[in-house]
């Protein structure tokens, strides 16, 4: 069973909700008070780049989110609600696909409106622009919008990216945030044995900064089987019994890596860099 809520988001979620403490209000361009126009979003943009099978390229993949809940306090559900979460096992271990997931207790979620949002490569002559889309939700529930785009090249490698938002009745001074972008995962490669899935990657060569990393194991259908969390260290088995049945497949490795910030309006903000290579097995 995928524990909840992940590990990767362990950290990064409680500093969201035990910062957000006091969120409030529903920000309306028709008479918001100045309370809760004055209110902070946790504002989560995923970065995702994927690669392979073999030379296979795919463009980049951005969605931010800046969410603020209606009553009570910014937590774990909340943001899971809001879809900044991401179901893994626990460090080491695998969990097969499949189980159902715990129900939510309804929670009244608002999607920020922050005006004109971009995503700007340091030094790169080019700009992702994010466009604003409505959150599809007939409940009411979770309710605003969301940005995504999607783009050949969203950041560099290993260099500095900025974060833009022009600002909306949202937020209405938008902010500038700057982080760094992490280098892309290379020379993955599988060995399918008795002995279960043998993986091996480029690590961090940093033991102090080493990001996360998981593993979705998928059938020729690319129906996911099992996936399991290690940290970047270069090498993982996944254990023959989660892959028993699988003659064939493909296993795509992701290494998460973290970048916070804050600004005014977001307390606190986080860009997640998703890098993920695709490679295939045979027995």
């Amino acid at each position: 069973m995928f524990m909840r809520p992940s590990l990767l988001l362990a950290g990064s979620l409680a500093s969201l909700a035990s910062l957000a403490m006091g969120c409030s209000g529903v920000v309306g361009p028709d008479g918001a008070d100045a309370e809760a126009a004055s209110s902070t979003a946790a504002a989560v943009v995923v970065v995702s780049r994927t690669a392979g099978p073999g030379e296979t390229l795919r463009d980049d993949a951005v969605v931010a989110r800046f969410v603020r809940v209606r009553q009570g306090a910014l937590d774990d559900a909340a943001l899971r609600m809001a879809g900044v979460a991401n179901e893994l096992p626990a460090l080491g271990q695998c969990a097969a696909a499949g189980e159902d997931k715990a129900a939510l207790p309804a929670r009244g979620i608002d999607l920020v409106d922050v005006g004109p949002l971009s995503l700007d490569p340091q030094n790169a002559g080019r700009s992702t622009v994010l466009l604003p889309r409505s959150m599809p939700d007939p409940t009411g529930i979770v309710s605003g919008v969301f940005y995504s785009a999607r783009t050949p090249e969203a950041f560099t490698p290993g260099a500095r990216v900025q974060l833009r938002a022009s600002g909306a009745y949202g937020l209405p001074e938008g902010f500038v945030a700057n982080v760094v972008a992490p280098h892309d995962l290379g020379d993955v490669r599988v060995t399918a044995s008795a002995d279960g899935l043998g993986l091996s990657w480029d690590a961090a060569d940093d033991v102090e900064t080493r990001d996360l990393v998981y593993v979705d194991v998928l059938e020729k259908s690319a129906r996911l089987v099992t996936r399991c969390t290690t940290s970047d260290v270069g090498h993982f088995v996944v254990p023959p019994q989660e892959v028993a049945s699988l003659d064939e497949g493909q296993v795509v490795v992701h290494r998460v890596h973290n970048e916070s910030f804050t600004a005014k309006g977001i307390q606190p903000g986080e860009v997640r860099f998703d890098l993920a290579r695709v490679v295939t097995f045979r027995r």
